[in-house]
């Protein structure tokens, strides 16, 4: 079968390549894969600065972000059926007795990231316990279920832990970033009811700053404009240190941050100290999140069910590049203006 590959380590290293069809276990199901979406941290295994190959292999399948159906099941799946649409969670304990996504570093591994081929491939195996059957409405744009996962198990905790200490209901939100987790964050906001402020450093003719516009929200160019106010929940998902600044500048009393951005070592923020001071005394709250476990994948088909109903099919819209595996070197180049790129392996 022909499978998109990288070598851990090895910069540049992307390669199709023939190999086996992979062989099924107990517990297991057989996938055919029918779209995979790309991401920034295959961007990062690409460039050899993150990735680890399954033990006893020397190249890794990419791919964390799939859909596929199930064309055979192992002995023991009574969970899924032969020609369900489903999306694989992409990671997988390592001896650790904690929710999957909780699992720390060291404890888990991750499907065409860390330890574990992935789906950018004619077929791939994984636990049939960690899929998740998509709705037929949500087909087309289910490839975006992994992303928007972040985004709801982010949200999910904000609202949780708001409401753990009095009857929080929060009206207004700030979303740092508009790539793809930074705009469905946008969206499912929207969808909770919440008023979304979005900013990012795209102009506001930008198809970033329109797909804002389109669910209602607030687009702000930060290269232009400021900021004004004070927001409930501020979702920081751009990766860059001074960002968290600007996030923090602008929490209300009472309000959450949600960390969903990776980010580089170094950098510093200013005025720390009185920025602290701050979040103690209006009992203000920052929590990381990462990963997602089965109830945020389900949240999520149910969001982008939602959305194509309600939204005019808006989430079809995050999918600015199509390739296949004829031309798969296209589906990892990136563009400022690319918002989520799909590598299309077999026709819906």
């Amino acid at each position: 079968m022909k499978a998109v590959t990288v070598i851990p380590g090895i910069p540049e290293s992307l390669r199709l390549m023939d190999i086996p069809k992979p062989n099924l276990g107990k517990g297991q199901t057989l996938l055919k894969p029918i779209r995979v979406g790309v991401c920034g941290t295959d961007k990062e295994i690409i460039e050899g600065r993150y990735g680890k190959a399954p033990e006893g292999s020397q190249y890794l399948i990419l791919g964390h972000e799939a859909v596929a159906e199930v064309v055979e099941l192992g002995d023991g799946v009574d969970n899924v059926s032969v020609g369900d649409i489903v999306i694989p969670t992409v990671r997988r304990p390592l001896n650790c007795d904690l929710p999957v996504d909780f699992c720390p570093i060291n404890h888990y591994l991750e499907h065409g990231i860390w330890g574990l081929h992935g789906h950018a491939a004619e077929y791939s195996v994984t636990d049939a316990k960690y899929l998740v059957r998509v709705p037929k409405e949500a087909i087309d744009v289910a490839v975006l279920t992994e992303p928007l996962s972040i985004v709801e198990k982010g949200i999910d905790l904000a609202i949780k832990l708001g409401q753990a200490r009095f009857d929080w209901k929060p009206r207004t939100a700030l979303i740092l970033g508009a790539g793809p987790v930074g705009l469905l964050a946008t969206m499912t906001l929207r969808l909770l009811g919440l008023s979304t402020v979005t900013t990012a450093t795209r102009p506001l003719d930008s198809l970033k700053a329109r797909l804002v516009k389109e669910l209602g929200g607030t687009y702000v160019d930060s290269a232009v404009e400021q900021i004004t106010g004070e927001f409930d929940i501020v979702i920081e998902a751009t990766g860059s240190p001074q960002v968290i600044n600007d996030g923090l500048k602008h929490m209300a009393p009472n309000g959450i941050y949600v960390l969903l951005g990776v980010y580089p070592s170094g950098g510093s923020l200013s005025n720390l100290g009185e920025l602290m001071t701050n979040v103690v005394l209006n009992n203000k709250v920052i929590v990381g999140s990462v990963n997602a476990g089965i109830k945020h994948f389900e949240m999520a088909l149910d969001h982008l069910k939602r959305a194509k109903e309600e939204l005019n099919n808006w989430p079809a819209k995050l999918i600015t590049k199509r390739a296949n595996l004829n031309n798969y070197q296209e589906a990892y180049t990136w563009t400022h203006d690319d918002i989520k790129t799909v590598l299309e392996i077999t026709p819906l």
